[in-house]
């Protein structure tokens, strides 16, 4: 018969073998939930940042491409938006070729 102050070996290494196990399973958990943050946090911070400097540069160099202004009043020099710019530089080369080509091809006498 079994005496009351007999330790119970059995119990104290099945408890012992399951904490450690438990502590290990606790300690990888906190692992991945440590790196699945550090990856959430650096995702968010770093590759979907705004880029507000390159925003704003852009913004600024859009308007300043389309509006009218004076790049230097003394010489009557002026900034014109850049369609205007473009299509008023591809009329001047339709004309200057229409012009070149009628005075290489003279018209014919009959």
């Amino acid at each position: 018969m079994a005496r009351y102050d007999d330790l119970h070996t059995g119990t104290i290494t099945l408890v012992g073998i399951v904490s450690a196990a438990l502590t290990f399973v606790i300690i990888v958990a906190a692992q991945v939930l440590y790196y699945q943050f550090q990856a959430m946090e650096h995702q968010k911070k770093v590759v979907d940042a705004p880029l507000v400097l390159t925003n704003e540069m852009m913004d600024e160099q859009q308007t300043e491409l389309n509006t009218y202004s004076w790049v230097d009043r003394e010489k009557g020099t002026v900034s014109v938006p850049i369609e205007k710019a473009m299509s008023e530089v591809l009329e001047e080369m339709k004309s200057s070729q229409s012009s070149g080509s009628d005075s290489a091809n003279p018209p014919s006498e009959s």
